[in-house]
């Protein structure tokens, strides 16, 4: 009797705890929503310590929880088990619970998340209320549970309206998190996007942005912008973050970008972050030269030279099924770096390939012993480049032992047609030119024992047009291109081709001005405007002259041809040349130069700003003394500055001259305050920048260039200060 009054009472006991347990629970579920309410409506309003904000991380982890306890409740409470046993009510009584409980704690951490801003709002908005809704339903659900199971109508519909909150609370979870459509991504990446032809492709759109899209995208979008970083849109790209703009090309790593993927993979700001998707090196290199060049996001790869890494980066990655393996072995690197001086380049056709191309320039440089050089490595030139080269006949023997080349251009050299014959032993040439050349159609016969040639280049030879279709038939599996035969072609000019001794000179110099095409007319203009068909001088004879700093502005015309791209120049008129020369403050460190000489030394920089050609201020202004031991007459001065927009190197905000008798005795002859850029994308340039003023008599002189103050709204770095590059001073 005793042992049964103790086991009612431990029963009874156990009971009751369950049931205080239950309690508990469900008021904390009631509680919680309430708070939810509540949050919801005055989340504008919240301010959170620094605690809530750490309980708010937890929300990815306990999120799991909710989903999984639902999708266990909706199939237990729509199962056609014995619904009539106790033991499956207080299942299913827990199940409820446990779910209602873990929702409403996901949710209101959730909301404690949302705080921190960097998302979406119109996603953030749709994932706020699914998952509340959730957390309502989870909690009504339990609360309504036995009036629900009397209906298998209601237990349904609570079932599904229960299964698409948690789908969407998800789905645009999900978004926010892991960047748009992410559920369905790995379907769409197997719908390969046409491959892009190499000729067709730009540097940010095919190379850049797709490493972008793959590796950065899914923290820094427009649903999910962690650090306010929003990667999917040009102007974003250059708006940048919270932390300011991702590259600077002319900080010592190019900008926060490259500074923090070169951070070791342990450190907190190493981006991509631990746990992600890694960059390649390949992909380093190629955001690290992208913005080394100046970040621009219209270029064309086809438009870089031929040796830029970028551009042997990319001919690696575009049309990777065509290119070539080859059997020999790479060459010597100390031999490739003997073979090249300022007439002949060596270079790799691809990165990390054994292939070599061969170009040669200048014309009067030219010799023969050059092309016998390159034996040391004639097993790996399978590209070589003589246009326009005074190659003879006799040079054609010693092409031949590069027996795998692949491509071979002879246009305009001096070679005959009885040379041919030496070429059948290149039996892996492909493509031939020899536009321009004297070339007759019997010569050419002898090129079809050659297995791989595809196409030959007759442009201006001596094959006529009545001769190019006979021959065409005799030569079936060789392309031959003539280039203009025929009244209804319309074909486009060639640029004019300037030669000079220099670009600094004092009393005037000769310019070369040339065309390959009979009957073509070149005109120029000196004052920087485009040529016109009609008004602008003609180059008759040999060359023009110049005298006087300018910009020579060329192009070609013929009637019925489209007119040629123009081609520019610019000359530098140096009357006067101080004595010495004294800077007020040094040049940046990078940017030094060599020192105050740099002005005045008659030697004009290239367009890179880091080649030790330029003096380059930021933080101080550009300011010199130019000093004449005898007094000079001068009117103008003129500054030759770098341009590269994308890189901060913009036009002087103010270019003042001073002169007169003395240090301590000059007036302002000239201000000048150049026009500035409204946009960014313009490539990198040289320009003057002239100050003219009545002549005076000077003995010293004060020339100043204040560097822009603060960038403008458009610029990626607005609000900081823009630089100021100089690399001579013309005074006339």
């Amino acid at each position: 009797m005793e042992f049964r009054e103790n086991l009612s009472l431990q029963i009874r006991t156990r009971g009751l705890k369950k049931i205080y347990r239950n309690t508990v629970l469900y008021n904390f579920c009631l509680a919680g929503n309430s708070l939810l309410l509540f949050l919801t409506i005055m989340g504008a309003q919240m301010q959170l310590p620094a605690w809530l904000q750490v309980a708010g991380r937890m929300h990815p982890l306990l999120l799991h929880f909710p989903i999984v306890l639902l999708t266990l409740a909706i199939v237990w409470e729509t199962s056609v088990q014995a619904k009539e046993n106790p033991l499956y009510h207080r299942t299913g009584n827990a199940l409820l619970l446990a779910t209602a409980v873990s929702a409403a704690a996901t949710a209101i951490m959730g909301l404690f998340l949302s705080n921190e801003g960097g998302y979406d709002e119109a996603t953030l908005l749709w994932h706020k209320w699914s998952g509340i809704a959730t957390s309502f339903i989870a909690f009504g659900w339990y609360a309504f549970r036995e009036r629900i199971r009397q209906s298998k109508i209601r237990g349904i519909l609570v079932a599904a309206l229960s299964l698409a909150s948690i789908t969407l609370a998800g789905h645009f979870g999900a978004t926010l998190t892991h960047g748009e459509n992410y559920l369905l991504a790995p379907l769409a990446s197997k719908k390969q996007k046409p491959q892009v032809p190499l000729e067709d492709a730009l540097v940010f759109q095919d190379l850049v942005r797709p490493i972008l899209q793959e590796k950065c995208m899914s923290c820094h979008n427009a649903a999910k912008s962690k650090g306010d970083l929003n990667m999917e849109t040009e102007a974003s790209l250059l708006q940048g973050g919270k932390n300011g703009v991702l590259w600077d090309s002319t900080a010592a790593q190019f900008g926060r970008m490259m500074q923090r993927i070169h951070l070791p993979i342990s450190e907190k700001e190493h981006m991509p972050p631990k746990g992600k998707t890694q960059l390649t090196e390949n992909e380093i290199s190629i955001f690290y030269h992208w913005i080394k060049n100046g970040a621009n996001f219209q270029q064309k790869i086809v438009n870089m030279p031929d040796t830029d890494t970028l551009r042997m980066l990319a001919t690696e990655h575009f049309k990777p099924q065509e290119v070539e393996q080859y059997t020999f072995s790479a060459a010597d690197e100390s031999a490739i770096q003997q073979l090249n001086n300022d007439y002949r380049v060596v270079h790799p056709l691809a990165l990390h390939s054994p292939a070599l191309a061969v170009d040669f320039y200048g014309v009067a440089a030219f010799k023969s012993e050059y092309l016998q050089e390159l034996k040391v490595i004639k097993e790996q030139v399978v590209h070589l480049n003589l246009n326009k080269m005074p190659v003879q006949d006799a040079d054609v023997k010693t092409i031949a032992m590069f027996a795998n080349l692949r491509k071979l251009n002879l246009s305009g050299t001096q070679i005959t047609g009885a040379a041919l014959g030496e070429l059948k032993q290149l039996q892996a040439l492909r493509q031939l030119s020899l536009s321009g050349t004297p070339v007759k159609a019997a010569d050419l016969e002898v090129l079809g024992a050659l297995p791989h040639l595809s196409v030959i280049y007759l442009w201006n030879t001596g094959v006529s047009e009545q001769e190019f279709a006979d021959l065409q038939a005799r030569l079936p599996n060789v392309r031959l291109e003539s280039g203009f035969y025929g009244k209804n072609v319309v074909a486009k000019l060639n640029a004019p081709v300037i030669e000079g001794e220099g670009q600094v000179f004092s009393g005037s110099i000769k310019v070369r001005l040339k065309n390959y095409i009979q009957g073509a007319v070149v005109r120029y203009t000196l004052d920087g405007t485009t040529p016109d068909s009609l008004h602008s001088p003609v180059s008759s004879g040999d060359s023009i002259t110049i005298d006087k700093t300018c910009l020579l502005t060329t192009k070609t015309f013929l009637p019925g041809w489209i007119s040629s791209d123009v081609a520019t120049r610019d000359f530098y008129k140096t009357g006067f040349r101080p004595d010495s020369i004294a800077l007020v403050f040094p040049p940046n460190p990078q940017y030094k130069g060599k020192g105050a000489e740099t002005l005045i030394n008659q030697q004009i920089g290239d367009t890179d700003f880091k080649s030790n050609k330029w003096l380059g201020y930021r933080e101080t202004n550009l300011e010199c003394f130019l000093f004449f031991k005898q007094p000079v007459n001068i009117s103008s001065v003129s500054l030759s500055s770098l341009l590269n927009i994308g890189a901060y190197l913009m036009p002087a905000a103010e270019i003042q001259v001073w002169g007169g008798a003395h240090k301590n005795k000059m007036v302002l002859l000239h201000t000048l305050r150049p026009e500035q850029p409204q946009k960014v994308g313009a490539p990198e340039s040289r320009t003057a920048f002239t100050c003219t003023f009545k002549t005076r008599q000077i003995s010293v002189m004060k020339i100043v260039a204040k560097p822009v103050a603060k960038l403008p709204s458009w610029h990626p770095g607005k609000g900081e200060r823009g630089w100021v590059f100089v690399d001579e001073v013309f005074l006339n």
